[in-house]
């Protein structure tokens, strides 16, 4: 039964957090909450596979050319280009883990204003909510870490240490993309010069690798700061009077490049574009196992502060499905 609280009087910090540990299916609310609320893996912009443990094989069935000479001897006969390749990228887990104290005071009130009906009554338990923000959180730190990695995280798509460099780049899930340099456009995206380098992006992945643009989903990954930057040269583009002649008054939502979709991924580097689609990044986790794990610890009753823990165990990683089947623009490249 929800509990009343008279918000008239003193906030009521006694309130009894059990404790609880969630494994395996279980622990599925809380940590696929953080493992999947960032907008990457949420707005479907990779492709997802659960269920793993360690490491996963990621298959591709390749040829260079299935169409052989007809006529003559092959008639009547089976003429075999026999350029056939079974073709594997392997995904790797890195096994992460979420440790937060919080002190039951400071977010009791926040409890209070997110689930209080107009009767005063309280519909959620104090320990989903804490699972809840922690993985909120949680979620964040992994947008940025599939993209950019860090000593944590292992590979990620553009980086392994979180810093941005050909180094790193030729460390990442992205190694085997077409490098597209745009330093003499001077080598940070501005609405002066965004519009050249995403086609020298899209005439890089038609002129290296006709194929990619025509794969289901093709589009330009990008983050906030670079599709604002869209933006704004759509909006001046004209002497300052943009689409149709209404500058900054247009409705820029949605936008694409040449009828390709834009993925607007916040944890990407700024100056950064990466051509590809969805099935090719994939994103890989230990959900659905026995090896996920939430737990809440209400060390309060133990130390005679007012902190309760949450603890998460979960594992992800990152690759490409085919190595080659992407273009990496930036100024990094030399």
């Amino acid at each position: 039964m929800a509990k009343n609280y008279n918000l008239s009087k003193e906030y009521q910090f006694d309130i009894d957090v059990q404790q609880n540990t969630y494994a395996g299916k279980l622990a599925l609310p809380y940590v696929t909450a953080a493992v999947k609320s960032l907008d990457t893996v949420a707005k479907g912009y990779v492709r997802v596979i659960d269920g793993l443990n360690s490491k996963a094989v990621v298959s591709n069935l390749g040829f260079a050319s299935g169409v052989v000479v007809a006529g003559g001897t092959s008639n009547c006969g089976f003429s075999s280009s026999n350029d056939t390749q079974l073709k594997e990228q392997v995904l790797t887990l890195t096994d992460l883990k979420v440790n937060e104290e919080i002190c039951r005071a400071s977010i009791f009130p926040t409890w209070i204003g997110e689930n209080m009906d107009r009767n005063g009554n309280l519909p959620g338990t104090f320990e989903d909510f804490l699972l809840a923000s922690v993985a909120a959180k949680a979620g964040e730190d992994i947008e940025n870490g599939i993209w950019r990695s860090s000593a944590i995280f292992g590979t990620g798509f553009q980086s392994t240490d979180g810093t941005l460099s050909e180094a790193q780049a030729d460390l990442s899930a992205c190694k085997d993309f077409t490098e597209v340099d745009f330093t003499t456009n001077g080598g940070v995206i501005a609405d002066s010069n965004i519009l050249d380098i995403l086609g020298s992006t899209y005439e890089s992945a038609v002129s290296n690798n006709p194929g990619l643009v025509g794969k289901n989903g093709f589009g330009f990954y990008m983050n906030a700061k670079t599709y604002g930057i869209y933006m704004l040269a759509l909006a001046k583009a004209g002497s300052n009077q943009g689409i149709n002649m209404l500058g900054a008054a247009q409705d820029l939502t949605g936008l694409t490049y040449y009828g390709y979709p834009i993925y607007v991924c916040p944890g990407m580097f700024n100056d950064t574009i990466i051509a590809t689609y969805p099935d090719n990044l994939v994103f890989g986790t230990n959900l659905a196992t026995d090896y996920t794990e939430a737990r809440i610890i209400p060390t309060y009753q133990y130390d005679g502060s007012d902190n309760v823990r949450v603890v998460m165990n979960f594992a992800i990683g990152v690759q490409t499905a085919v190595a080659t089947d992407g273009v990496f623009a930036a100024s990094i490249w030399t």
